[in-house]
C-alpha cells in the first residue's frame, strides 16, 4: 500500500483556477492580473486592512500600494497550495504596520512642535509661533502635516525631525548635519518658516 505522499496532490477546481491565473499573471497576461486582484481586492480590504485602520480613505490607500507591491513582486510567489491570498495578506500587514507607525511619527511632531518650537530656536518670531499655535488649535490634519513635511528639502526636514521628533539637542542636531551651531539654529528657523508656510501660516 502506498503512502499519501507518493501521490500527487489534486487541487479543487477553484485552486486550480487560481493557481493558473497565478502562472498566468506570473507569465504578464494583463487580464490575469486583473482577475487575480479583483478576487482578493475586497476580503483583503474589508478583513485585513480596514479593521487595523479605521479609516476608509486611509484603508483604501493601503489598497492601493498593497496592491501594487503585489503586481512588483509577483514573481516571488511559490504556489504551496494555500492559495494567493495569505501571500497578499502579509504584504498588506506590512503596509498597514508602515502606517501606523508614520502616523505615530506625525502625530508626536505635531504633539512636540507646538510644544517645543519657541524654545528650540532664539531666532523664531513669537508672533508667528502663536499664528502656528492657532493654526494647529484649529486641527490640520496628519495628512496636512505630511504635505507640509514632504515639501520641505531634505535637510530641513531633517533639522525638524531631529530637534522635535527625536528631541535631540541644538548640539547633536549640528553635528548629525556636519554644521556649526549657530548654522543648526539658522537651519532650523528656516525650516520652522518653511513649514509654516506650507501650512499656510503667515
Amino acid at each position: 500500500m502506498f503512502g499519501a505522499s507518493c501521490c500527487p496532490m489534486v487541487l479543487t477546481a477553484p485552486a486550480a483556477e487560481e493557481k493558473a491565473l497565478v502562472e498566468a499573471a506570473q507569465a504578464g497576461d494583463v487580464e490575469a492580473i486583473r482577475m487575480l486582484l479583483d478576487r482578493v481586492s475586497r476580503p483583503l480590504y474589508a478583513a485585513v486592512i480596514l479593521p487595523r485602520i479605521g479609516i476608509a480613505a486611509d484603508a483604501e490607500d493601503i489598497l492601493r500600494e498593497t496592491l501594487l507591491r503585489a503586481i512588483d513582486r509577483l514573481h516571488t510567489f511559490h504556489w504551496t497550495g494555500a492559495g494567493f491570498f495569505p501571500w497578499l495578506r502579509q504584504i498588506a500587514i506590512h503596509q498597514v504596520i508602515d502606517h501606523v507607525r508614520r502616523v505615530q511619527r506625525r502625530t508626536r511632531l505635531e504633539e512636540r512642535f507646538e510644544r517645543q518650537a519657541a524654545d528650540v530656536m532664539p531666532l523664531h518670531h513669537a508672533g508667528a509661533e502663536e499664528a502656528l499655535i492657532d493654526q494647529q488649535e484649529r486641527a490640520l490634519s496628519l495628512k496636512t502635516m505630511s504635505v507640509a513635511m514632504d515639501a520641505l528639502n531634505d535637510r530641513y526636514r531633517t533639522a525638524i525631525t531631529l530637534r522635535l521628533l527625536e528631541e535631540r539637542s541644538r548640539e547633536e542636531c549640528a553635528e548629525a548635519l556636519g554644521v556649526t551651531l549657530g548654522n543648526f539654529d539658522v537651519i532650523l528657523h528656516r525650516a520652522l518658516a518653511a513649514l509654516r508656510k506650507a501650512y499656510g501660516v503667515r
